[in-house]
């Protein structure tokens, strides 16, 4: 299946939201960034019903299974222990989409409204 990444903007947050479509999904969903605050390539994204974790180096990730309340780590971690998470790899194209996004967004201070995130983690991509 191919992933489907569209929409890119920023989020009330300050980070990245977008539409993603992942393996084990029948349609997109909307997912929002957390903040990196510390360096590193590993970003954690969440929707309503899924967490999912990647590498923004090598393009590789693993999404949890659906959820019907709200996905967090534990339940991906769950999710990996039982195997019913899904690992994919990004094409190159929708991983250099994505970095370039996450790294617009990185700031001390970042956010658009009363939500002030630090995302000094994003700033070394």
């Amino acid at each position: 299946m191919e992933i489907k990444i569209t929409n890119c903007k920023r989020g009330i947050m300050g980070t990245v939201e977008f539409d993603g479509q992942f393996p084990g999904m029948r349609k997109s969903q909307e997912f929002i960034v957390y903040p990196m605050q510390n360096s590193g390539e590993e970003i954690s994204v969440q929707s309503d019903h899924r967490w999912v974790q990647i590498n923004l180096a090598t393009g590789k990730g693993v999404i949890s299974a659906n959820r019907a309340s709200y996905a967090n780590r534990p339940w991906l971690l769950f999710c990996v222990a039982t195997g019913t998470a899904v690992a994919f790899q990004l094409e190159a194209e929708e991983l250099q989409t994505l970095r370039q996004w996450v790294k617009s967004t990185g700031g001390i201070e970042v956010g658009s409204s009363i939500v002030k995130s630090d995302n000094t983690g994003a700033l070394a991509l």
